[in-house]
């Protein structure tokens, strides 16, 4: 303990002789003779060097060098002056970290270097010189936090709003990027901007800053993080949708398998919005293309389509998409059965032209491989016979859903591009569904297949109406 107070009367005994070194210096600075503080402060170092890179030697050099570039008649003769105040500034604040000498004898400096920022992060980002503004931003954001964070202003807020919009503005548009927010892997602006939704300002204007921050932090696969700022986005601007941006989250995060077992517990749990029962559906759609995917799982991935797709018409009736949707995932799943269909018929021609030629010669052979013959034949019709079934259910309701949303468009006076393409590939389909239904029916059900016809010439008439 005597050592320690040894050490402390030491360091107070130092301060206060080099006080007393730059007494007449700070005598000229109150009285605002900045020139003759020069003089002043050159003799003190010029006598005692070690005084230059004291503290107080760089606090004082700070001093004088700011009033010489405020001075109209001064300014001209040490045009360096700013220079000398930022570098004398620089290596103050290094060395006094509690900034004790400046509390003590004024914070000229630090406002003067501040607005100085300012004003040349705005001269230059009005020309859009990007990179000069960031810069000149950023030293203004770091100035700014020091005034506003140890009270020196006259404001009592925590931060200067402006700096750090302007800050984040130039140094998105600059796409610069800053190693002091790994811990959450985002880029310089997100940075900044992140300290405004911190302290959850949400003026009109910021809006778009929310909006980023969150789509920096999709690309970043740390849900914790991104479900809190949702949740301030969502508290901040209550009135605007924010389900796209976790939608976006999943769909960029989360596997296919994950999206289905996220999409079961939510539908489990009654607690889908019409968009989030769209937005599955279109990951589910998505996800079937997905390269390597067995004809099963691209089996699973469109039924789940067509139930993520149900949810939301049955939350909006008058919603053609999903009701479209739903038809094609339908319409998908018949193709694939149809597909499988046709293999097998060319599978059956095949056995059959070649039969002749592996028939044995012997009749017990023969008799045999007749046998074998007829059963492998025999399995592929049954199995043909089997999808029969399958294929006119998905057909019948691919026609039922896609009638529902040709209906909600089919008679509006004036259709939005997106309903005029619903209604122009609806009638389409719907051709093409009737022409095979009439197909399968002729010859066995004339009465059906005419029926069939009729609609297939329906749907086909109106083939140029929403062109």
């Amino acid at each position: 303990m005597k050592k320690l107070m040894g050490v402390l009367v030491l360091m107070m005994t130092i301060i206060f002789v080099n006080a007393q070194d730059f007494k007449k210096v700070q005598t000229s600075v109150i009285i605002g003779k900045f020139e003759a503080a020069k003089e002043e402060y050159d003799k003190a170092v010029a006598k005692k060097a070690s005084m230059a890179t004291s503290p107080e030697g760089y606090f004082w050099k700070a001093r004088i060098y700011s009033g010489l570039d405020k001075d109209a008649t001064l300014a001209g003769k040490y045009p360096t002056a700013y220079a000398e105040l930022r570098a004398a500034l620089g290596a103050y604040m290094t060395l006094d970290t509690s900034f004790a000498i400046a509390k003590e004898n004024g914070q000229e400096p630090f406002f003067d270097v501040y607005m100085k920022s300012f004003k040349d992060g705005v001269a230059a980002f009005n020309v859009k010189n990007w990179k000069v503004a960031a810069t000149s931003f950023d030293e203004a954001v770091i100035f700014s936090d020091i005034i506003f964070s140890r009270g020196w202003a006259t404001s009592k807020q925590k931060f200067d709003t402006t700096s750090i919009i302007y800050a984040g503005y130039s140094n998105q548009n600059a796409a610069n990027v800053d190693k002091a927010n790994e811990q959450l892997h985002i880029n310089k602006t997100a940075g900044y901007y992140k300290r405004l939704v911190d302290y959850k300002i949400n003026t009109p204007e910021l809006l778009d800053i929310y909006r980023y921050l969150l789509i920096q932090l999709i690309a970043k696969k740390d849900k914790t993080v991104f479900d809190n700022y949702l949740k301030v986005a969502q508290g901040a601007y209550p009135a605007e949708t924010w389900v796209e941006y976790k939608n976006e989250y999943i769909e960029k995060n989360y596997t296919s398998d994950e999206k289905i077992k996220l999409f079961d517990d939510q539908a489990a749990a009654n607690s889908l919005t019409e968009v989030e029962a769209q937005s599955y559906g279109d990951m589910f759609m998505s996800a079937k293309n997905a390269e390597g995917l067995t004809p099963e799982a691209t089996q699973k991935f469109i039924i789940k389509a067509a139930e993520a797709y149900k949810k939301a018409y049955t939350i909006n009736p008058t919603n053609f998409a999903a009701a479209f949707n739903v038809g094609i995932s339908y319409y998908n799943q018949y193709t694939i059965l149809d597909e499988k269909l046709s293999q097998n018929i060319k599978s059956l021609q095949t056995m059959n032209m070649n039969k002749p030629a592996n028939t044995p010669k012997d009749p017990k052979k023969k008799a045999a491989f007749e046998i074998t013959f007829k059963a492998q034949t025999d399995s592929i019709k049954k199995l043909n016979v089997s999808l029969d079934a399958p294929i006119k259910e998905h057909v019948d309701a691919a026609i039922e859903w896609i009638e529902k949303a040709y209906a909600v468009v089919k008679d509006k006076p004036k259709l939005t591009k997106a309903e005029r393409n619903v209604a122009s590939r609806s009638v389409d389909f719907l051709a093409t569904l009737y022409s095979f239904k009439r197909d399968k029916a002729r010859g066995k059900d004339q009465k059906a297949s005419d029926a069939y016809d009729a609609k297939f010439i329906i749907y086909d008439n109106l083939h140029s109406k929403y062109q």
